[in-house]
């Protein structure tokens, strides 16, 4: 079998996304298993075809054939996409990653709300639908149920890859620094709750407790400025708190081997790729509850918060009890955590089962 994987957005992407993140892990993972097999495609809009990656030429999908696309876009967006896989007789596959941009509109970029709901309709073409969490197949499915969609496919689950990078290839190790450094990873936006996690640290910081907080991620260019700016001014008054909104592997995997722990208090989330990334480097997470987070079964190892009380506290336990501290890293280091090879086996499976 010929499996297609469509790369039309992040082929051209220039930003270091969750999205394009699963997009190059997963590609990579099932072009482990099947080699020549893989052919990554883009959607081209002016001829309404798709082109190999590579050669750039037409390709022809057959009934033969698998199609898999990680991507998010709306039929308005790729006129005669749907139409020219259906016609092909392909069994098409879609990851489904979140409703977020229905949830919660007021803290999403419009083009995601504009795009979402035609989004969400489309994927009830395909052939079967992977979810990344069963929260996010729960708002699917309600999201079906509520626009009268009753000739579906099937939704099943599938939780994405923890290992960050081949450890036969890369030199690296988890070696805190003695100024204790706390890391967030996430794009600056408010559903990133960047600004919560600053209050925190102000906090911490008053009471005494010494740390530096470093934030890693693009700058979200509808609503993130004003969180930037905060976060400068707060760098002035003399706050030891750090913006990377340049990222790359590199420095990530620096500010990783040197964090005390990791901090993930977003308000919503359809994974939370940054938290298994953490934990499978054996670096601690101090975790806010969410639905997405359960599928994971992750309260031993990392303590879920509910409140931002419990959030500074375990925080504050983590920087000035060394005890508790050596306790809760023995357990992150042996946290099992899936990997990107499974992803694609059950991906795969998914295909052979058609």
């Amino acid at each position: 079998m010929r499996l297609f994987f469509d790369v039309t957005k992040t082929a051209s992407s220039r930003q270091l996304s969750g999205l394009v993140r699963v997009s190059d892990k997963l590609r990579l993972a099932i072009s482990e298993k099947i080699m020549e097999g893989l052919i990554p495609v883009i959607w081209h809009s002016r001829k309404r075809c798709f082109i190999d990656q590579t050669t750039k030429e037409v390709v022809i999908i057959t009934g033969e054939d698998g199609f898999l696309t990680p991507e998010v876009f709306s039929s308005d967006e790729r006129p005669g996409y749907y139409d020219t896989l259906v016609d092909s007789g392909v069994y098409f596959v879609a990851i489904f990653h979140d409703a977020i941009p229905l949830k919660f509109p007021a803290i999403t970029w419009p083009k995601s709300v504009g795009r979402h709901p035609q989004y969400l309709e489309d994927l009830a073409r395909y052939s079967h639908v992977f979810s990344v969490s069963s929260a996010s197949k729960i708002d699917l499915l309600a999201h079906w149920d509520r626009v009268g969609i009753s000739n579906r496919p099937t939704v099943s689950t599938v939780t994405l890859g923890a290992d960050f990078f081949d450890r036969d290839t890369v030199d690296w190790s988890h070696r805190p620094q003695e100024m204790p450094l706390v890391l967030n990873v996430g794009i600056i936006e408010p559903r990133k709750n960047q600004e919560g996690l600053l209050k925190l640290a102000i906090e911490l910081w008053d009471e005494g407790v010494d740390f530096e907080l470093h934030f890693v991620g693009r700058i979200n260019p509808h609503f993130g400025k004003p969180i930037e700016k905060k976060i400068k001014r707060a760098r002035k008054s003399g706050c030891s708190v750090f913006l990377h909104s340049k990222q790359s592997d590199g420095l990530l995997l620096d500010l990783y081997s040197r964090a005390r722990f990791t901090v993930f208090n977003s308000i919503a989330e359809g994974f939370g790729l940054p938290v298994v990334e953490s934990l499978w480097l054996g670096v601690p997470c101090v975790l806010k509850s969410l639905p997405s987070l359960r599928d994971l079964d992750l309260a031993a190892v990392c303590g879920l918060s509910t409140t931002d009380y419990d959030m500074k506290q375990r925080m504050k336990s983590l920087l000035i009890d060394k005890v508790f501290y050596e306790d809760v890293l023995q357990k992150t280091c042996s946290a099992n955590q899936g990997t990107w090879d499974e992803t694609a086996e059950t991906i795969l499976r998914g295909f052979e089962g058609r």
